[in-house]
């Protein structure tokens, strides 16, 4: 199967957009992280844009804060950032005296901007459980989907410290690791994932529904979903080809998303809602496309979620899980940048 941590740039033709990204949820459920390691190449272009970006939220106190720097880099100091092939032995230094590393073993930066400072040292312990979204290897190196998403480890557990613009947080977190690149962001799009469940310690879910534009915009798809669960040690999938494009879903906006799926044997209901940012902390944040365009995607990591597992068409669920730690991130084709810069307004 693909490397789930080899770099997707160097096998880029042309533009392309990279993340590699983490998330941990501190283990008194008050504090929540996203740290972000991004790669864009512009169609046409050889150069690349190197960020970095760390956002903090505090349930408690409904704060959030961003910060984020990047940097223009040549193909030579491209090359140079590449050179060990994969995102587990990665570090860069930045003009600004902003700098990050990535290992097996740990995290550290630290970020100097006008709109202040951020750093972080983080110990790991993986579980290395890897989450493959597509059913067949051969979508990962097709032109389509142009999207790839990879979740490179279910059950990732941090233990440190991170401070942001003057929000600091330590302790243990439990968490996830990321990896999703493509040759331009979905037209319309919500995800979700968890790892906090009251019922199941064990257990994980991760999924989306996404709309594709067609034909230079002027075809949209309807809604393309999958979604995995781990429930009692046991992998069930609802990502067969044949499928996608009859999951159902009912309802999805800024902050909110509910769906069905099917597979041969089960169907998994879900519910994800994050109420609103006057309620819950949430972040909007500006991503680049290859192409030129820029998006408002907006996260929380504080969504209350439900999902309710069947046989067939039963009408009794065979489980049903609760969190109040659901990640959920949606992208609405409506919600136009207000300025420049990485950071928004939710």
């Amino acid at each position: 199967m693909i490397d789930p941590v080899a770099f997707a740039l160097p096998d880029a033709r042309d533009g392309l957009y990279e993340s590699f990204y983490f998330r941990g949820t501190s283990s008194d459920g008050r504090h929540a992280f996203w740290l972000k390691h991004n790669l864009l190449r512009r169609h046409g272009e050889r150069g690349v844009t190197l960020e970095n970006a760390l956002v903090l939220f505090d349930r408690q106190n409904g704060r959030v804060e961003a910060l984020y720097d990047k940097e223009d880099m040549s193909p030579q100091a491209m090359a140079g950032f590449l050179r060990s092939g994969h995102w587990e032995q990665a570090a860069a230094n930045f003009a600004s005296g902003s700098f990050f590393e990535i290992s097996r073993e740990g995290l550290r930066g630290r970020l100097h901007t006008a709109q202040g400072q951020a750093s972080w040292t983080l110990a790991l312990t993986r579980s290395d459980e890897v989450l493959y979204h597509f059913p067949h290897e051969r979508l990962y190196h097709l032109p389509w989907p142009k999207k790839k998403v990879i979740t490179r480890d279910c059950f990732l557990r941090f233990r440190g410290r991170l401070s942001c613009a003057g929000l600091d947080i330590e302790g243990e977190f439990l968490g996830m690791n990321g990896h999703n690149w493509g040759t331009e962001h979905a037209y319309e799009y919500a995800y979700a994932d968890c790892n906090l469940f009251r019922e199941e310690p064990g257990a994980y879910f991760d999924g989306f529904s996404v709309k594709l534009a067609l034909a230079r915009g002027l075809v949209k798809t309807p809604f393309l979903s999958m979604a995995s669960l781990k429930l009692d040690g046991r992998w069930h999938h609802f990502n067969a080809l044949s499928q996608i494009w009859k999951q159902r879903v009912t309802a999805l906006d800024d902050y909110r998303w509910r769906f069905s799926l099917h597979n041969d044997t089960h169907r998994l209901e879900v519910s994800i809602d994050g109420r609103n940012p006057r309620i819950e902390p949430w972040v909007a944040l500006h991503y680049d496309h290859p192409a030129g365009a820029r998006s408002v995607v907006k996260n929380t990591k504080f969504a209350s979620g439900r999902l309710r597992l069947f046989v067939h068409d039963s009408t009794e669920p065979l489980r049903e899980l609760t969190s109040e730690h659901f990640e959920l991130e949606t992208l609405l084709p409506g919600n136009i940048p207000g300025s420049k810069g990485y950071v928004g307004i939710p």
